[in-house]
């Protein structure tokens, strides 16, 4: 019988099974976080402008000027995780990359483009006027499909029986794997999370601008919940679709087949639902920031939950064609610690470029008046300070004391 993967004759890997696993799943989490920011920013930008208020552009014109930057990061740290695949999954993805190769090879100058849209909407934004909302329409339709390429080739890498006979039929590497039947759902519930990361971002954004903005400031921290809360909920029937679309065995590796899976599947349910109550009472609350950065945090929980998820689907839908646990490891110690020295170096530079950007902003941004004397001697407080003015001394030498409850003051001369 010809074996489903015939022997490859695979290099050692250069890490434990352990560590290179770490690796994926942690660099995978960081480019989630950032992608959905891209991808569902740019959706949230496009239908802001569509509304065309003052508010509603505001809040896009904020969304944009976020863009270059959050695409930057999500390639930065999308790379890492495509390595972490290849090494560990070589023969599957390579594969899997010449049955689609055409379309896939096509993801890399859509992203160029897409890339290269988001600095002119993000720069020029008040001088497009009338392509203000199909820019970032038509952005967000170009990542949707790079995300639809690489969720067809995720998929099919898991059925290495349909390799020989994909190959057969269309060898010129036309094709997409539309017979899978998770390929929509995983599609769907990818988009649709995007939606809701940036619905958080627009939240969080307005929570941090009430005290200057206050009325711009809960309109767009409660617009965002809004959309947070609505497409989490979306998200969770098509995670539901998802699962059931799934083959029995798959299934039931997040059903105690494997405690590991098990518990992230738990743990990443009761964080949505966290993040959801969180958001609903963030909507309504006068101090939304607890309640927005807990379910930012709840958030993270998900995502990590979902790629601990997405990894043991993955060993078991290719379990016992490939175990990636039998490879053989050759250790390169030296190359590990290059390389978590430069990714520790990449992680601080991110952070300084952020600090900066953050002081950038802040800025430009119009400051509270401070207290002090004004031009006629009387001390000026902050909009909204009831406490009584401290008397100061006019140019005439008299004591001026503001008016009370009690009644007028007089002038003394000193």
């Amino acid at each position: 019988m010809t074996p489903v993967l015939p022997f490859f004759g695979t290099l050692p890997l250069p890490a434990p099974v352990w560590l290179l696993k770490a690796l994926l799943l942690l660099t995978f989490i960081v480019h989630l976080l950032f992608m959905n920011l891209m991808a569902g920013g740019n959706l949230l930008a496009a239908l802001f402008a569509f509304k065309g208020k003052p508010r509603h552009l505001d809040a896009a014109r904020g969304l944009v000027r976020i863009m270059p930057y959050a695409t930057a990061f999500a390639i930065v740290f999308g790379v890492a995780p495509l390595l972490f695949i290849q090494v560990l999954y070589g023969p599957l993805f390579y594969t899997s990359a010449i049955l689609i190769g055409t379309p896939f090879l096509l993801s890399i100058p859509v992203i160029i483009l897409a890339y290269a849209l988001m600095y002119l909407v993000g720069y020029r934004w008040d001088k497009l006027k009338r392509s203000r909302p199909w820019l970032p329409l038509l952005n967000f339709l170009l990542l949707g499909y790079v995300g639809f390429i690489m969720t067809s080739l995720s998929t099919l890498m898991l059925d290495p029986d349909r390799f020989k006979n994909m190959y057969l039929a269309h060898p010129g590497g036309w094709q997409l794997n539309m017979a899978e039947p998770t390929l929509i759902p995983r599609f769907l519930h990818m988009m649709v999370g995007a939606i809701a990361v940036a619905g958080l971002y627009v939240a969080i954004r307005g929570a941090r601008r009430l005290r200057l903005e206050p009325e711009q400031g809960r309109w767009q921290y409660r617009s965002g919940a809004t959309w947070f809360a609505g497409a989490t909920l979306v998200n969770m029937a098509l995670g539901v679709w998802w699962l059931l679309a799934l083959p029995k065995e798959q299934m039931m590796t997040l059903m105690g087949g494997s405690l590991p899976a098990s518990i992230a599947f738990g743990v990443a349910l009761a964080a949505a639902l966290l993040a959801l109550c969180g958001a609903l009472l963030g909507i309504n609350s006068v101090k939304p920031g607890p309640y927005l950065w807990g379910t930012a945090g709840a958030l993270v929980a998900v995502f990590a939950g979902m790629a601990i998820m997405r990894d043991a689907i993955r060993g078991a839908a290719l379990r016992p064609d490939y175990v990636v646990q039998a490879l053989p490891v050759g250790s390169q110690w030296g190359a590990i610690g290059l390389f978590a020295l430069l990714m520790g170096a990449g992680a601080w530079v991110c952070w300084w470029l952020l600090k900066q950007q953050k002081i950038a902003g802040s800025e430009r941004r119009p400051k509270p008046p401070s207290p002090g004397l004004t031009d006629s001697g009387i001390r000026s407080l902050h909009p909204g300070d009831s406490r009584t003015t401290i008397p100061a001394v006019t140019d005439s030498g008299a004591h001026r004391l503001p008016p009370s409850s009690s009644g007028p003051h007089r002038l003394v001369d000193e």
